[in-house]
């Protein structure tokens, strides 16, 4: 399967088979493009799997005559599991008034149901959303799986692969944040969302983060919006916190990836190299400009990548291929360290 995709993310396959037979959980067990995805992961050895759903139904879908040692099917309404989990979920949420009754109920839901799985270690990461809604992963993530201690807000990025006839870079992989998870995040948010993806440049991309704000303006000098404003007060706050991170900001797009434009619109920029990490304002202008170029230049996006969590959970689109679930199971391994 690895000669479908670029060099770019056959390396990010390969640094995913060495992961040590982690295992991935799928709660969407009866959707199809699921289904074939499985298919190749136990082909390519890509990992361990466990699938939620009618066992019989999976099974005879994916031509195997019962579970084994590289792929377990777990039906939540039936499973032995589902006392301990539900038990496990009460004493987890019984603090917002969760009862026993509501979390027995509420464990039958298959994405939940992996979402537990995960929390008590029985699996090592979580891939859906090919079926739910992005907020029905989210969640149960939030829930249950939470923030990492030193995280503030639970953030998303974008891998894009970079075009091969790209004059601004070299590198085969830029990140883009947040696209999926935060709306309009303010100055500290954004200061989150710029580490957790240049975490993610380091561990999935395997490129140096350099990190650009963007903006509809290079380095305004006096300015009353507060988007603007927002954008400073982030670049400061994270230039204090990490000084040996490359960041620039505010910027427009063109500047962020073009040294001449750059210079001439800010000499003084921190910026050597064109930036790889994207960092977008709020929500829609990040959701609006991945799928852009997405469409336009007709490269891959991967992700929604959550990032921040304390164990690794993945959101598709709805609209994903087999080959983007691949990816993204692969990407959801390399956060497992």
């Amino acid at each position: 399967m690895g000669k479908i995709f670029s060099d770019a993310f056959s390396k990010i396959i390969s640094d995913a088979k060495k992961m040590n037979n982690k295992t991935i959980a799928f709660p969407e067990g009866n959707d199809n493009r699921i289904i074939e995805c499985i298919k190749q992961i136990l082909k390519t050895k890509l990992c361990k799997v466990v699938v939620l759903g009618e066992e019989n139904l999976i099974l005879r879908k994916l031509g195997l005559p019962k579970s084994n040692e590289f792929i377990k099917v777990i039906d939540p309404v039936n499973s032995v599991l589902k006392s301990k989990l539900a038990s496990e979920l009460y004493l987890l949420r019984k603090h917002k008034g969760l009862t026993e009754e509501t979390a027995r109920d509420i464990i039958k839901e298959p994405i939940y149901f992996a979402m537990m799985l995960l929390k008590t270690g029985e699996v090592d990461g979580v891939v859906a959303g090919a079926v739910y809604h992005t907020a029905d992963v989210l969640r149960p993530a939030f829930q249950i799986i939470k923030c990492k201690p030193d995280v503030n807000i639970a953030s998303s990025a974008f891998l894009m692969e970079v075009p091969d006839n790209a004059k601004f870079t070299k590198e085969k992989l830029m990140v883009f944040a947040d696209c999926a998870v935060v709306t309009y995040p303010n100055a500290d948010q954004l200061v989150d969302i710029a580490l957790e993806s240049a975490e993610t440049a380091v561990k999935i991309a395997g490129i140096n983060p350099r990190v650009a704000f963007l903006s509809y303006s290079t380095s305004c000098k006096s300015s009353d919006d507060q988007n603007i404003i927002k954008i400073k007060e982030a670049v400061k706050k994270l230039k204090l916190q990490k000084n040996n991170l490359v960041v620039e900001g505010e910027i427009q797009a063109d500047a962020a990836l073009d040294e001449i434009v750059r210079n001439r619109k800010n000499p003084d920029n921190s910026l050597k190299q064109n930036a790889n990490v994207l960092i977008f304002p709020d929500i829609n202008s990040g959701n609006i400009s991945y799928k852009l170029v997405q469409k336009f230049a007709g490269v891959k996006a991967v992700g929604p990548i959550i990032q921040g969590l304390n164990k690794p959970v993945s959101d598709l689109s709805r609209s994903a291929t087999v080959e983007e679930i691949y990816l993204t199971t692969a990407v959801t391994l390399l956060q497992t360290v």
